[in-house]
């Protein structure tokens, strides 16, 4: 570090003596207004590499991330240790938005947080241009890859925005990154090959271990990890929420203290648990791979992967989360044949059909000039997963077919903070007669109302609206509670065949059927090779180990057969026949299609299922002990 006082801020905000390797590298580039990518692997220490260059640099840093609990974590304790920081997110209410955009004005914040979605905002991006940026990081930055594992669409705008704010420089911080991802990372934000700043994704202090195991004998394998000395706290990964819930009824049956995450809980139960888990409340957390980002644990002994991660970069990731505090930790992952297959069967169950690309097409090219694309109705109604969608107008805008314009939302609940007559005199004060009307209308119905049909459908009306409902709420005596967001777009070209631009799409989502399946086989094949483990994971990261880690399963001789075990799958029965038949016969629209039926039939959640609640339908999941490939050339015979 160029800086003398570097030691005293350090000691000072951020409470550490000294910097992790790679950290100094990186802040050095910030501070000389280099663009740079910083590829740290969990636990390495991203966050100091712009928050201390924004404390020694004058102007404001800009944090882009799409983690709400980092953010809030985050901010928190800077602001406890005399960083001015502050985030704006879909959290933040309104009134507190409002003072937060005062005190960016008067300098008064050095650091702030931006969800992706707020900074693509015309309206934000309006207040940022006229302040002086000295910074941009964009957290979680293999978002913006197509071909990554957690591509947000709402990334592929940041780089044209970042830029057009002009800071002295962009640092890009991943915690896995390919070399290809690398590449597309450094291509947006204008980053050399040099500037790339990578430390070493190998942890000494994590011990990689595999156990080819039966369905039957995972739990108990689970439960003698668990019961050894030293491997609390710990996290145990499930691919399915059934599986989170039934794992952790049986550790407490057995003594083991644990509890159930998934994003199937209301957001205040997840929130309960979470909280509990950091606290020690309890020793186990059985969780989907909704829990554990931006969660800053240091004390995790052990991570279980019940079911095989879906590619190198989760498993790397999952498991980076034990040892933070550098202290030994165990990693293990369990797996057999049937795992292979669910986890290929989802990959191909969430493929669309034809019909359902095409409706969503039609849906975007019949509104005319303008398109307002609910996300949620288009994904839900098609049974289309959010991101097999994002993927799909991600696509259209990027070949030039729509351009984003902005976002809305279709509802609106206005709710009075106080009833009483002055209350509702000194609110109204001020407003047209006609504006005053429709308020007092919203009061009284106590209950969401579109903003749709208020302002007629015009878009422009609709915004007007809007920002008089956001200074109503402005004036403290109403809370404005929005929902259900919608996405504008431009239609820029509209196209000649919609057919032709459908079967594109389907091979798009082919492509990336075929590159998650690679993902999964090359975990397979690092789990079973005799390849040292750390070897193996790194390697796929573009690093090479000097030696092997000496304390893997292969290091330690640890065999495993090449053929995996699969259970015995019991034929499927006249009587499941017929009540496939009458499921058919019900002619019910999330079930309309082979396909459809055989998510249900599988178990497995997709948007459809979770409108309708038929998860809570007596059959669902009845044929869930066969693939998804079996099932759905039965539902293909009968619909």
């Amino acid at each position: 570090m160029k800086n003398p006082d570097t030691k005293e801020l350090l000691r000072k905000h951020f409470g550490h003596d000294s910097l992790r390797p790679g950290q100094a590298e990186v802040i050095d580039r910030v501070l000389d207004g280099t663009n740079t990518l910083a590829v740290l692997p969990t636990g390495g220490g991203k966050s100091l590499c712009y928050q201390y260059p924004a404390v020694v640099l004058d102007g404001l840093t800009i944090v882009v991330s799409p983690l709400i609990a980092l953010m809030r974590d985050q901010v928190d304790v800077l602001v406890r240790r005399g960083v001015a920081a502050a985030r704006i997110d879909s959290s933040v209410d309104e009134i507190t938005r409002l003072d937060l955009l005062e005190q960016l004005e008067i300098g008064a914040i050095k650091i702030l947080y931006l969800s992706p979605e707020k900074l693509t905002e015309p309206a934000m991006m309006m207040r940022l241009k006229k302040l002086s940026v000295s910074l941009v990081a964009i957290d979680e930055a293999h978002c913006i890859s197509e071909w990554g594992h957690s591509f947000r669409p709402s990334y592929l705008r940041i780089p044209r925005l970042v830029k057009s704010l002009k800071p002295r420089s962009i640092l890009a911080l991943t915690a896995t990154a390919s070399p290809k991802t690398a590449t597309g990372i450094r291509k947006a934000f204008s980053i050399l090959k040099r500037d790339q700043v990578q430390t070493s994704f190998y942890r000494e202090n994590l011990h990689f271990d595999v156990s080819v195991c039966s369905e039957e004998e995972k739990k108990s394998r689970t439960l003698d990890v668990l019961s050894q000395s030293g491997r609390t706290p710990a996290i145990v990964y499930a691919t399915r929420r059934g599986d989170v819930e039934e794992l952790a009824a049986f550790l407490n049956e057995h003594g083991v203290n644990a509890r159930a995450y998934h994003a199937g809980m209301p957001a205040d139960a997840r929130a309960e648990v979470q909280d509990g888990f950091v606290a020690h409340r309890f020793d186990v957390i059985c969780a989907t791979i909704a829990f554990g980002m931006g969660v800053d644990m240091p004390d995790v002994r052990s991570v279980i992967h019940y079911h095989p991660p879906k590619s190198p970069e989760g498993w790397i990731q999952e498991s980076g989360r034990a040892g933070r505090d550098g202290l030994p930790s165990h990693c293990e992952v369990l797996l057999n044949g049937d795992d292979r297959a669910v986890l290929e069967g989802m990959i191909q169950a969430k493929q669309p059909g034809k019909p359902a690309v095409r409706a969503i097409l039609q849906n975007v090219f019949s509104q005319g000039p303008r398109a307002i694309i609910s996300r949620y109705n288009l994904s839900t109604l098609n049974d289309v997963p959010i991101e097999l969608l994002d993927i799909l107008l991600a696509r259209l805008e990027t070949s030039g077919w729509i351009t984003q314009e902005g976002a809305s939302w279709m509802w609106c609940h206005l709710v009075p903070l106080r009833w009483d007559q002055s209350a509702r005199e000194r609110l109204m004060k001020g407003f047209p007669k006609q504006q005053q009307e429709m308020f007092s209308e919203m009061l009284e119905s106590r209950q969401r109302i579109s903003l749709f049909e208020m302002s007629g459908n015009d878009v422009t009306k609709m915004n007007k609206l809007v920002g008089q409902l956001r200074e109503l709420e402005a004036g403290g005596e109403v809370r404005l509670k929005m929902s259900h967001s919608l996405t504008h777009y431009r239609i820029s070209k509209e196209p000649q065949n919609l057919n032709e631009l459908a079967d594109e799409m389907l091979e798009v989502f082919q492509d990336h059927a075929r590159n998650d399946i690679e993902r999964i086989d090359s975990v397979f094949k690092m789990a079973l090779s005799r390849r040292c483990l750390a070897v193996s994971l790194v390697g796929y990261f573009g690093e090479k180990l000097t030696k092997p880690c000496g304390h893997c399963a292969s290091c330690l001789g640890k065999s495993r057969p090449r053929k995996l075990p699969l259970s015995s799958t019991r034929e499927v029965t006249m009587d499941e026949l017929e009540i496939i038949q009458r499921l058919v016969a019900e002619k019910r629209a999330p079930l309309s299609s082979p396909q459809r039926l055989a998510r249900f039939l599988c178990g497995i959640y997709s948007p459809a299922m979770m409108r309708y609640r038929l998860y809570q339908h007596n059959h669902w999941g009845m044929l869930a002990r066969h693939s998804f490939d079996d099932v759905e050339t039965i539902t293909r015979s009968v619909i």
